[in-house]
């Protein structure tokens, strides 16, 4: 499993299992999600100077929430000028807090549109941005029993929920794209990924197998692509749809993987096109793939190889200790997250790293968009500590 699928779950957990005692109350698909006269829309204000960790950053614009609000560590998603991400309220003494929102936030003017969770009782588990479209998933943790297993409160079972949200409209509603047939475990709850002007993801079927699926905004549903026996990871690059799929070795500290390029025509093909193996995250971009050939709890470099290419994998970067994930800031850089903290890696300089941060107290999970590193910071990211300073997103954009 990728550090896509590992660590997302984990951020979400808290969250699911205040929600798992829960009745199973009915959505309707159309229910409104518009903001109440409560929720006040406030403006993101520029943080100047940036905090200390963000300094060598060098930034290009910092923006902090409003007190006492958080970013959620799932971190930040754009599309275009927008930008999305799950905001967490204030802690309050007697309930910990309220609901968690999806907010919406013009990156040039600060504006804020802010949607509520669909149903209170379940817990938001991904967002994806994109064509107008703002994508929701939410999720409910279920007692043991409703997955076949022994009953447990604490049970990795859960259903799932789909929605699709206009945010052109001035009052969306949100409508329900899909759902789970049955509940399964969290790593097969769906996280959508934006492609142009549509959307992918995978989901479980019948018979323990993975349809992986495309929704077209205005298409009535979504169409599967294909059907697979494994879950896998996507990502899209310049227009190209790849599926990587790993198995563990057998130490279970690595993961051998199998990257497939997807033809998206009628019927679409899933062709091989790179082998891997390694731990951690990794990413895909320029026909490159950047990953880590290391187990997690070891020291080492990122490995790019060229999907297709004659040439052996390079090392890139200085030595990492334990990297939790990596992304593509541009063709040639690349942003990496380790317990030894950010840094900044050009294929072009191969054998050293601009480090950002000299650890990773306080960061967030490291998301690029178009040459643009996005960074969340918030030292306090625990509830009982939540509110004593606000989270503060800041980014920077890169030359190609």
């Amino acid at each position: 499993m990728t550090l896509r699928l590992r660590l997302v779950p984990l951020l979400c957990a808290a969250a699911a299992l205040l929600s798992s005692g829960c009745a199973d109350s009915a959505v309707a698909a159309g229910g409104s999600a518009a903001p109440t006269a409560s929720q006040a829309s406030p403006r993101l204000k520029e943080v100047s100077p940036p905090p200390r960790a963000l300094v060598k950053l060098r930034p290009d614009r910092t923006l902090g929430m409003p007190s006492g609000w958080n970013i959620d560590g799932y971190g930040v998603i754009g599309s275009g000028k927008d930008l999305a991400f799950l905001a967490t309220p204030p802690a309050k003494a007697s309930s910990g807090g309220g609901a968690t929102e999806t907010w919406v936030v013009d990156s040039v003017s600060g504006r804020v549109r802010r949607f509520p969770q669909i149903d209170s009782h379940w817990a938001p588990s991904g967002i994806a941005l994109g064509a107008g479209r703002l994508l929701r998933v939410e999720s409910r943790q279920l007692d043991g029993t409703a997955c076949g297993e022994a009953a447990d409160a604490a049970a990795d079972c859960f259903s799932w929920r789909l929605y699709d949200q206009s945010l052109s409209s001035s009052s969306p509603k949100p409508r329900l794209l899909a759902r789970s047939a049955h509940p399964g475990h969290q790593s097969r709850v769906p996280h959508p990924l934006a492609d142009g002007r549509s959307f992918v993801w995978e989901q479980g079927t019948s018979g323990g197998k993975f349809g992986l699926f495309r929704w077209t905004p205005g298409a009535a549903k979504a169409v599967r692509l294909l059907t697979r026996s494994a879950q896998g990871q996507l990502d899209v690059d310049g227009g190209t749809l790849y599926l990587t799929e790993g198995r563990l070795t057998a130490d279970g500290a690595l993961s051998s993987r199998t990257t497939y390029r997807v033809g998206i025509g009628q019927p679409a093909v899933a062709r091989r096109v790179a082998r891997f193996t390694g731990s951690g995250g990794f990413a895909i971009h320029g026909g490159r793939i950047a990953y880590f050939p290391h187990s997690d709890d070891e020291s080492g470099r990122v490995r790019v190889l060229t999907i297709g290419g004659r040439t052996a994998p390079v090392d890139v970067g200085a030595s990492l200790q334990g990297l939790y994930t990596v992304d593509w800031i541009s063709g040639n850089r690349l942003v990496t997250w380790a317990v030894s903290g950010y840094a900044l890696a050009d294929l072009r300089h191969p054998r050293t790293s601009t480090a950002f941060s000299p650890d990773a107290v306080g960061l967030g999970v490291p998301r690029t968009f178009g040459n643009t590193l996005y960074v969340v910071y918030d030292p306090y990211e625990f509830a009982q500590s939540r509110g004593t300073k606000p989270t503060v997103l800041a980014w920077r954009h890169f030359s190609s």
